[in-house]
């Protein structure tokens, strides 16, 4: 587990190095969710490229802030990272597994692929509530990813809510939600780069 930042005087966290490498890459994994909304063609072998590097942005905040976590509330730390890690890191080996197939989770393995996304989105959501409680990053960011993270469910295919030829509010709601996730990683990443910032502890 990589080290959080340090506690100040002031009863703020100091960013570590280490703090300031992983919100780095919770930029960029927020970052190139978000240039899937450009007006641009991604190749696929590129699109594989982009989750992965979403999925590892996620972790990383994850990892960055669970020693934060700890601190203001030690009930919530493990209960909170361990299923944003776990959920994360399968979808992301999933998606480097879909790469090597020639018909990617066709059938009922398509339902594997189903589940782990939607593990993922669910607990972001929970990742970005209790941070958004705790404090110890920016609630903006946090409750900007917990609400994207649930509304981009509305568009899994398995869900059935949305469909090329069946236009409905659902669509939007979940490319929004998709939007927001991306948009959170971003804020989050930033807050563990900047300046130490107060803590807020909770009974």
């Amino acid at each position: 587990m990589a080290t959080a930042g340090r506690l100040t005087a002031a009863g703020g966290f100091a960013p570590t190095t280490t703090d300031r490498v992983l919100g780095a890459t919770g930029i960029a994994g927020g970052v190139v969710l978000l240039v899937a909304f450009l007006p641009i063609q991604i190749p696929s072998d590129l699109n594989v490229g982009r989750l992965v590097l979403f999925n590892l942005g996620a972790i990383a905040v994850v990892v960055a802030a669970h020693r934060r976590h700890a601190l203001v509330d030690p009930r919530w730390a493990w209960l909170t990272t361990v299923p944003a890690v776990v959920t994360n890191a399968t979808h992301l080996v999933l998606t480097i597994a879909a790469a090597t197939r020639e018909t990617p989770f066709a059938g009922d393995l398509g339902i594997l692929y189903f589940g782990a996304g939607l593990a993922m989105w669910l607990s972001d959501a929970w990742f970005g509530f209790v941070t958004a409680r705790l404090g110890v990053l920016t609630r903006w960011g946090a409750a900007v990813l917990a609400i994207g993270s649930l509304l981009a469910i509305l568009g899994m295919d398995r869900l059935g809510l949305t469909s090329p030829g069946n236009p409905t509010i659902f669509g939007p709601l979940a490319l929004t939600g998709i939007a927001l996730n991306g948009l959170g990683w971003i804020l989050l990443g930033v807050d563990l780069v900047r300046r130490p910032r107060e803590a807020t502890r909770t009974s």
